[in-house]
């Protein structure tokens, strides 16, 4: 119950809130940057796909592709930031659902 906190209790609770919603927030908006990129990507290469074996066909393999790559370089990306800020690797795969191999090769 936060009202039954000490002072420097309630500090360090709030602290810790902010941290999370930081955290998540960078989650957050590394993840959509990295779809952003991999759907740009991906409308590229459908595109020059799409000419040469059908726009169809090379639309829905490249936004496909380009959704995978995007979302693995916004789990990187946001692995690397938490890395920046002291997270441990064992927290950032929990968070990312990178393994602690892919985490220390970054």
């Amino acid at each position: 119950n936060v009202a039954k906190m000490s002072e420097f209790e309630r500090i360090d609770y709030e602290d810790h809130l902010k941290f999370n919603r930081v955290r998540n927030n960078e989650i957050d908006s590394a993840m959509w940057k990295g779809e952003q990129k991999g759907k740009a990507e991906g409308r590229a290469e459908g595109k020059a796909e799409g000419r040469a074996e059908g726009r169809v066909e090379g639309r829905t393999e490249g936004r496909a592709e380009g959704r995978v790559e995007g979302k693995a370089e916004g789990k990187a990306e946001v692995a690397q930031n938490l890395k920046k800020i002291g997270m441990p690797a064992d927290q950032i795969s929990a968070a990312t659902g990178l393994s602690i191999e892919e985490i220390e090769n970054i």
